[in-house]
């Protein structure tokens, strides 16, 4: 078997002549393609709405505004909407008397239970808030209407 070689004559590639002109002669040309009938209709329509959306909300923000009732904070927890009693914890550690702490310090054996011994052990609900752990003045608002 005897292989043969082709050779192919490839053809000469010649470039354009490039014309080299200053900034200021040369000149664009620019395409300006119309855009189709319905993407204009389109376009008005959603402008159209988007401009009757923005004017009723301005119209309801300024009524709402003259509409809104005027508030003050809550005097009974200092506008912060927590129970003043437990300070939000729900629970009040029962405070043991100057006198019962006194002799609880004085009876103990060493320097930590004198330490502990007055200070209270037990705790109940919080009674004012019946431990919801919000103000019950304000609903935990922070605010009241004023009427």
């Amino acid at each position: 078997m005897m292989m043969e070689l082709a050779v192919r004559k490839l053809p000469v590639l010649s470039f354009p002549k490039i014309d080299v002109k200053p900034q200021e002669q040369r000149r664009r040309v620019s395409f300006v393609s119309s855009a189709l009938p319905e993407t204009v209709a389109s376009v008005a329509i959603a402008a159209t709405v988007v401009g009757a959306a923005a004017t009723i909300l301005v119209r309801r923000n300024k009524a709402a505004e003259a509409a809104e009732v005027p508030m003050k904070d809550c005097e009974a927890c200092g506008g912060s909407g927590i129970c003043p009693e437990c300070k939000g914890e729900g629970f009040v550690l029962k405070r043991l008397s100057d006198e019962s702490a006194e002799r609880a310090r004085l009876a103990s054996k060493n320097a930590a239970t004198r330490y502990t011994a007055g200070l209270p052990k037990k705790w109940s609900y919080c009674t004012k808030c019946c431990s919801a752990r919000s103000c019950r003045t304000c609903d935990g608002r922070g605010k009241i209407v004023l009427l």
